[in-house]
């Protein structure tokens, strides 16, 4: 992104005077903070792309008391520390400017609408106003109604989340993907619906999902520690018993593999890192190491893996594949 870019974004946080002079500090403290991250440009865009509409006075008036309300009520839970721990703040930024200012536009209902964003290699943490709790994974959005207060409790997820749904049986939570919907009253599971993957999965942690969609003939009940998952092209469903921890533990700030099977740690990168593995033929899936891995680059990652036992890697965008060396 140029110059000339950047300041056509940043100049709208300033092109109206009604503007507090608390957000455009807020804004400006962050932009200095972030000056070097290479991941602001693509979040000011993907801003300025779907949320730069055209809006009126009293848009704007409600946008402005909403992002005064986030300002207020993320210095007092500390959401940009908590969240600083894992994604540098900007998905608290992001969350910030899109439930308040941004948030205003003509497409997407401004006054009700509420989008949260990750960029690539983050992970955001988040609470919805019904205190459902949510782990945003990287390059990820999850939107809903603002005001929360309708008959279920509606979201749409491109990506990938974890959540932990609050209980209300008189008000079911749902989770719109491309092809799937998932519908609970309060469980822990795992939603993935990358538009790279090969996939749309849900995969149960406790209580129970229903899973529904216009390719499956009836719908399918998850019980925990099972897998769920719908190929896109063949738009063929499938049901597997898997170790559910290894798809809910990828925000954790580490990831300890003690003599674990190659298998379950590939699981567990697919995760962290948004991506895809593949093992040749004449790799053991079976095979155990032992590590721990943080927040290293992922090609880091292969290095310190490939030094652990004999194989290859190539890293081809989301995709994988090691082989035997």
């Amino acid at each position: 992104m140029n110059k000339t870019e950047r300041k056509r974004i940043i100049d709208y946080i300033f092109r109206h005077p009604e503007t507090p002079e608390e957000i455009r500090q807020q804004f400006e403290r962050w932009m200095l903070a972030r000056e070097h991250d290479s991941g602001i440009d693509e979040i000011l865009w993907d801003i300025w792309e779907n949320h730069a509409a055209p809006v009126s006075e009293e848009e704007d008036r409600r946008g402005l008391e909403r992002l005064r309300a986030s300002i207020r009520a993320s210095r007092v839970r500390t959401l940009p520390r908590r969240i600083l721990r894992y994604a540098g703040m900007a998905a608290a930024v992001v969350l910030v400017f899109l439930g308040g200012y941004f948030a205003a536009t003509q497409t997407l209902a401004p006054e009700k609408e509420v989008t949260l964003l990750t960029a690539k290699g983050h992970v955001g943490e988040f609470t919805l106003p019904d205190g459902t709790k949510v782990w945003l994974n990287g390059e990820s959005r999850l939107k809903y109604n603002a005001d929360f207060s309708g008959r279920t409790r509606d979201v749409a997820l491109m990506g990938e989340a974890f959540f932990e749904v609050r209980k209300d049986t008189l008000r079911p939570f749902r989770v719109s993907m491309n092809d799937l919907q998932v519908e609970v009253l309060g469980t822990s599971f795992d939603a993935m619906n990358y538009a790279f993957g090969s996939s749309e999965e849900v995969v149960l942690k406790s209580g129970s999902v229903k899973i529904s969609g216009e390719h499956l003939r009836r719908p399918v009940t998850l019980r925990p520690d099972e897998r769920f998952s719908l190929d896109r092209l063949s738009k063929r469903a499938c049901v597997e018993k898997v170790d559910a921890r290894n798809y809910s533990q990828w925000f954790s700030p580490r990831l300890i593999f003690d003599n674990t099977p190659l298998k379950d740690i590939v699981i567990n990168l697919e995760r962290r890192y948004n991506i895809e593995i593949s093992l040749s033929s004449n790799i053991s899936p079976e095979k155990r190491l032992s590590l721990v891995v943080c927040h290293e680059p992922l090609e880091d990652l292969m290095e310190v893996m490939s030094s652990l036992m004999s194989i290859r890697y190539r890293i081809d965008g989301n995709r994988v594949l090691i082989t035997q060396r």
